[in-house]
């Protein structure tokens, strides 16, 4: 563990040693800055922590009446982790940061056995240093556990082409069928590059290699159609949230699965807000290009290198995580329908990959004037001009980096010119380079620790609140949040999907961290905000401590339109809240009839509205308004008391 393998220099375990300590250090480092997170999901992991069946299929509340927007599994994780510790942000949003430590170290070890180990240490280095992981590692969104799941899905596989393995492949397929279980169509973005690298390159004959493949696709179909198959059939499934029909097959096909490529389900006017509009320049564009772009030169280059220097020995490897990273960057920059910058995460390792590979082989190439020597500092000068660009654009943060690192990529480039053969500076010239490439990312990146990601759409770079991330200046980012739709007098619109930038709000301080008794949800003190923004949350103390104390057993604390005002009840109480509508308050549940059931069994006493609401306009003709002065007041709020709506309707 702590020498290394015989055969690897002495330096190289103390380094990787050292990567993932500082990794580890950098994605907990203030990490309870950010609160819950994505309280959204946070609520549901509280809710999957009291209740199996909740936890099990996903279900924002604990009595599993209608599930959140995305498969389960990121939920079973961050669940028993508040299960085993209670609930606070360190339960919710340490198992994100763990995963990014094991991608990095995964990441490492695949490029290892691959191009040895400086390969795998500059390949782990440049996925640790990625804006975008900075944050994603560090959120509760379910992209953490998919990229993990990704990354060993394709070192798996790696292994599987190199030994010619079945048993491999189909691990591999499991893999992938779990990460379909965290985020549904994204999953199968690797399957091209595997299948491909597996048929051309395994040491078997072509019909074992088929069969091989139609085993680990027959692998990855159990891997989630278990759960996919519980889900349609047991009475105990929730409504699924997203879809119209409640079944999970309908959201597959609907707005979170494939209308995303599609385009079935665009943004407001049929525009994209969040990843700017579709087309090959999307992932360099103003929105999206700061996250992910940084070290695509570079990777470009490497798989450039590999043509032209037509080494067959290691050609696996090329086309795996080459496939990886072109169906990324296709399906990225062509679908249709919403994008949110942060989705970029899960191609971020096939870009470190290729980076770190093809840093090696253009360094080796250049040195001893072989094939391809001109590629390294063609691409070094890339890699420092598009750093340039890019931090050129927040002109804020760190004022002189993007000319120094442009200077920096133009001399290093220069200087590989030059002499074409070994000489004393050489690690001098290689720290340099290693420098140019990676130190703007990385500054850019850190500027987000310590700030404050609540509000469903994280991204990295320099806080937008005005106060000073760690290393930027104390000015204003040039992204601010959207201003509220007319006068600014009217509150945000609903979002359509977790993942939307309208802040989810907070209350103040005081809960216990346990099972708390109505107080209003603790919240850790952070850093400057992102996407909170100050806003006070929806809900009051004083009316969820007079839902508290007027509960007498039923099976929802109150009934809300949508899950903002319920996530911020549920983290409070731990109560079930049901969530009308979904996510983002239009699915199809519940009718009024369901709600007139659930209210004359027992099972619902309140309902919270805000102001007019036409879906169930018709029950709440039935029931009492609850004065404010019961509850403190709560402004855009009515509550409902409908405790005698049993005997309306027995009378009628």
């Amino acid at each position: 563990m702590w020498r290394g393998r015989p055969e690897d220099p002495a330096w190289v375990r103390p380094t990787l040693i050292g990567l993932l300590a500082l990794t580890a250090l950098a994605y907990t480092w203030s990490l309870d800055s950010s609160g819950y997170g994505n309280e959204y999901y946070a609520a549901a992991a509280y809710s999957g922590s009291q209740s199996w069946t909740a936890w099990l299929f996903g279900s924002f509340d604990s009595a599993s009446f209608i599930s959140v927007d995305k498969p389960p599994s990121s939920l079973w994780v961050t669940g028993l982790s508040v299960r085993a510790f209670g609930l606070s942000s360190w339960s919710i949003l340490l198992p994100q940061a763990v995963a990014g430590v094991a991608s990095v170290g995964i990441v490492y070890g695949t490029v290892r056995r691959w191009k040895g180990p400086a390969a795998g240490l500059l390949s782990g280095l440049a996925l640790a240093t990625t804006p975008i992981a900075v944050v994603m590692f560090r959120y509760n969104n379910p992209d953490a556990l998919l990229t993990l799941l990704l990354v060993a899905a394709v070192a798996v596989a790696y292994g599987a082409v190199e030994k010619g393995s079945g048993i491999r492949l189909s691990l591999s397929g499991v893999l992938i069928g779990l990460a379909f279980l965290t985020k549904t169509t994204q999953a199968l973005l690797v399957l091209p590059a595997i299948g491909i690298a597996y048929l051309l390159c395994a040491p078997v004959s072509l019909g074992r290699r088929l069969a091989h493949g139609v085993g680990a696709m027959g692998a990855a179909v159990v891997s989630a159609g278990w759960w996919i198959l519980l889900a349609e059939t047991s009475p105990a499934a929730p409504f699924f949230g997203q879809t119209r029909s409640g079944s999970f097959l309908d959201y597959i096909l609907g707005q979170n699965g494939l209308d995303r490529i599609s385009g079935a389900s665009p943004g407001p006017g049929g525009t994209d807000p969040f990843g700017g509009s579709g087309g090959w320049g999307r992932l360099f564009n103003t929105e999206v290009g700061d996250q992910i772009s940084w070290l695509i030169p570079l990777a470009i280059a490497g798989m450039v290198a590999a043509v032209v220097m037509a080494r067959r020995e290691d050609r696996s490897g090329w086309i795996l995580w080459s496939g990886v990273l072109i169906t990324h960057l296709t399906v990225f920059s062509l679908m249709a329908g919403v994008f949110h910058p942060y989705y970029s995460l899960s191609m971020a390792p096939a870009i470190a990959a290729l980076a770190g590979a093809g840093a090696v082989d253009m360094w080796r190439a250049n040195r001893e004037g072989t094939r391809g020597w001109w590629l390294l500092p063609l691409a070094v000068a890339s890699a420092g001009a598009w750093a340039w660009v890019l931090l050129d654009r927040v002109p804020e943060f760190m004022p002189l980096l993007g000319p120094a690192v442009g200077v920096a990529g133009a001399i290093g480039a220069v200087a590989l010119l030059w002499p074409r053969r070994p000489f004393p500076a050489q690690p001098v010239l290689a720290i340099g380079v290693l420098c140019a490439m990676l130190v703007a990312p990385l500054a850019y990146g850190m500027s987000s620790i310590g700030v404050d990601f609540s509000g469903g759409d994280p991204t990295a770079g320099p806080a937008e609140s005005g106060q000073p991330s760690p290393l930027s200046t104390p000015a204003d980012s040039s992204r601010p949040l959207p201003p509220p739709p007319g006068d600014g007098g009217r509150p945000y619109p609903p979002p359509r999907d977790a993942g939307e930038r309208y802040p989810v709000p907070y209350l103040p301080p005081g809960q216990a961290e346990d099972r708390p008794t109505g107080d209003a949800p603790a919240r850790p003190s952070g850093g400057p905000q992102r996407g909170g923004r100050g806003i006070t949350g929806p809900v009051s103390e004083s009316l969820i401590e007079f839902l508290v104390e007027s509960h007498e057993g039923e099976t929802w604390l109150v009934a809300t339109r949508g899950t903002r005002p319920a996530a911020t009840i549920i983290l409070a109480t731990g109560e079930p809240v049901m969530a009308m509508g979904g996510f983002s308050g239009g699915d199809p549940t519940p009718t009024s009839t369901e709600l007139v059931e659930y209210i004359t069994a027992g099972r619902l006493r309140f309902v919270m509205v805000g102001g007019d609401d036409p879906l169930v306009a018709e029950v709440l003709e039935r029931c009492a308004v609850v004065s404010p002065s019961e509850y403190g007041g709560q402004t855009g709020v009515v509550l409902y008391d409908c405790i005698s709506l049993e005997t309306v309707t027995a009378t009628e």
